[in-house]
This record gives structure tokens, C-alpha cells and sequence, in this order.
């Protein structure tokens, strides 16, 4: 039972960061802002390095989708991919934030919580 409660958010949040994927491959701006990056003012995310952050975001969806798939089916790898499909998602949302609508936003302090339980209480979690 608790399997799916913790795989469902995370499984959730694999399939929004899809979102983030479909914006860097727009020809144009769809929901996310008009603005750079946070370090550079040139950048945008329709660019080749915003691309590669939308390669970012596909890869972080597979993972966080696969570890909650993985939670379920009681597969030993699943918090390795929860794990770093939360860095990846984390690195995509942060270095994007002038730009991602607010729902990630919140996504980003998922991420944050999802890392710091794991690193913290991974034992206790995978003994459930």
C-alpha cells in the first residue's frame, strides 16, 4: 500500500517534467516565460544549450517514472533512479527559473525533499 503512495507523486512529477522537454523543443514559447537562463542573458530555452536542458528534463522524466514503476514492482534499483532523476530534475527546474511556470517551482522543492529523504532515510524507506 505505501508503495503507491509514494510512487504515484513521483510518477507525477516524471510525467510534468515532460513538460519542460516539449517547451525546449518549441519552435516558440508555449506556457513557459520568455526569458534567459539564470546565468546568462543571452539564452534562451528554445536554444541548442536549452535543448540539451530539455534532453535533461526527457531524461529525468524516464527516471522518476521508472522508480516509481520500479517502488511498485519491488525492484532493488528503484531509489537509484528516483535519486538521480530528482538531480537531473532539480538541475533542469533551478537553472531554468526565470523561466519555468510556477507548478515547477514547486517541483523543484519535490525534488529537494524527495534528495534529502532519500540521502537521510533511504534504509528506513526501502524497508517498508
Amino acid at each position: 500500500m505505501w508503495n503507491y503512495v509514494f510512487a504515484f507523486p513521483l510518477i507525477m512529477h516524471g510525467l510534468a517534467n515532460l513538460a519542460g522537454v516539449v517547451e525546449a523543443f518549441a519552435s516558440k514559447p508555449r506556457s513557459f516565460a520568455d526569458r534567459p537562463w539564470i546565468f546568462s542573458s543571452g539564452v534562451r530555452l528554445q536554444s541548442s544549450l536549452g535543448r540539451i536542458f530539455g534532453a535533461l528534463w526527457l531524461l529525468s522524466s524516464i527516471l522518476l517514472v521508472a522508480g516509481g514503476v520500479g517502488l511498485i514492482l519491488g525492484w532493488d534499483w528503484w531509489m537509484t533512479a528516483v535519486l538521480l532523476g530528482s538531480i537531473c530534475s532539480f538541475i533542469a527546474i533551478a537553472s531554468w527559473w526565470n523561466t519555468v511556470v510556477p507548478g515547477a517551482r514547486f517541483g523543484a522543492i519535490f525534488d529537494v525533499g524527495v534528495i534529502l529523504a532519500l540521502l537521510v532515510f533511504g534504509e528506513q524507506i526501502a524497508a517498508l
